[in-house]
């Protein structure tokens, strides 16, 4: 799944999000097995858009937002199979909603893996779809700076990454880190959209 289907360009920047989080520890639990960021929403955003044109065998679809701006989709072709077909002129209404967390991967454990599903509705008069994807890494901490609420880590790309953590829950769990810890991301992004109007075959 392509992540712009969750948040094509333009739409996007009208559906910023800020990044919050919450973050727990268990007592009497190692550091390395247990230390976590609990799931937070850090999006929750609706828009709606018109269907401009679509290329069914290359799952392609091209939206206009309110604005006039436009913006290309692809839905990979496994997950296009269970949504409704849309059609040209087709006006949509989307909620895109992200949620985050983050866990110290324990010694030894293995790499988790990123998966995504869609179901849908084909009839009746506002046919809809919704699509989900866990978008799952494992990065490596290489320095934290609780002072600054700075954390380096090494993406699986194997580029090293600076961030400013800002947000007060999000701190309390960098507290937890340690160079070398190894840390299990997981990025949800859910989509549900329907049909809201359709022009008369």
């Amino acid at each position: 799944m392509n992540v712009k289907l969750f948040a094509p360009r333009r739409i996007a920047a009208a559906l910023a999000i800020t990044i919050t989080a919450g973050a727990t520890s268990l007592c009497g639990v190692s550091h390395s097995a247990m230390a976590q960021a609990a799931p937070v929403i850090v999006g929750n955003q609706t828009a709606t858009a018109t269907v401009e044109s679509v290329d069914h065998e290359a799952g392609m679809v091209l939206l206009r937002d309110k604005a006039g701006n436009l913006d290309t989709v692809r839905v990979d072709p496994d997950v296009r199979a269970k949504l409704p077909t849309l059609h040209a002129g087709d006006k949509i209404g989307l909620r895109i909603v992200r949620t985050i967390d983050a866990v110290i991967a324990p010694p030894g454990a293995p790499m988790p893996e990123s998966t995504e599903s869609a179901a849908g509705t084909r009839t009746g008069p506002h046919p809809h779809g919704m699509m989900v994807s866990f978008k799952r890494e494992r990065v490596k901490v290489t320095g934290v700076d609780t002072t600054r609420n700075q954390v380096v880590f090494v993406d699986p790309d194997d580029i090293t990454r600076v961030v400013l953590v800002r947000q007060k829950p999000m701190q309390e769990f960098l507290k937890t880190l340690k160079p070398g810890d190894e840390v299990d991301t997981t990025v949800m992004d859910a989509v549900s959209f329907s049909v809201l109007s359709r022009l008369p075959s």
